[in-house]
């Protein structure tokens, strides 16, 4: 029997490195935690570019596979190996519609519309401006987007289907980046957020995306 190629992840320390520790802490996958931090510069060496010409993180080397951004390599993980299972709704057409749906709209409009831009003008205003007007709409944007997206009963077990997916892991790591830029969060996704974080998954991930 051939050995399985190596796991490899470059990146820790921030909350779209986590979507790939807690995915692969849920999968109970050895991996080797390269603890690669943004901003450091050592994105941006010639050998770091190499394997990822964007000189970004989170990286995943698997054999002669290298994946990218943070959600494609949760997918990724869960689909390639077992330890996560899908309800019938999920492997249905009608399900994995909701999924595209439900992934599109949270990385769109929660995380790129909203939360990015008030982290380029807040935590990296040196960089690109002070916007404050920028980041007030940003957040409100954020409350209405989110108020429409996920009712109380979407949120009360899983968001999608009935088994714990990769879209848990994504929408956890927004509300927790939201918390974290002051945004007042709805009580049931509060509610939604502290059950995700009592998974030994998401502890696990925690402590492997530590810098």
């Amino acid at each position: 029997m051939s050995r399985q190629p190596e796991l490899i992840v470059w990146g820790a320390g921030t909350s779209r490195t986590l979507r790939v520790h807690w995915m692969l802490a849920e999968l109970n996958l050895e991996y080797d935690n390269k603890k690669v931090g943004p901003r450091t510069g050592e994105t941006q060496t010639e050998a770091y570019k190499a394997i990822n010409p964007k000189g970004k993180i989170p990286v995943l080397v698997h054999g002669d596979l290298i994946i990218s951004e943070s959600f494609a390599i949760a997918r990724y993980l869960r689909r390639t190996f077992k330890g996560l299972t899908f309800d019938q709704h999920q492997l249905s057409p009608e399900g994995v519609a909701r999924f595209d749906e439900l992934a599109s709209f949270m990385l769109m409009e929660l995380d790129a519309t909203s939360l990015y831009i008030i982290r380029r003008h807040l935590d990296l205003a040196s960089i690109y401006g002070e916007a404050p007007n920028a980041v007030i709409s940003a957040k409100a944007y954020f409350c209405k987007m989110l108020g429409e997206g996920f009712s109380a009963s979407e949120l009360a077990e899983f968001v999608w289907g009935h088994c714990f997916s990769e879209l848990d892991i994504l929408l956890t790591t927004i509300l927790d980046w939201a918390d974290a830029v002051d945004i007042a969060l709805p009580a049931h996704c509060h509610a939604y957020r502290y059950r995700m974080h009592e998974r030994p998954g998401y502890r696990l991930g925690k402590t492997n995306n530590k810098p």
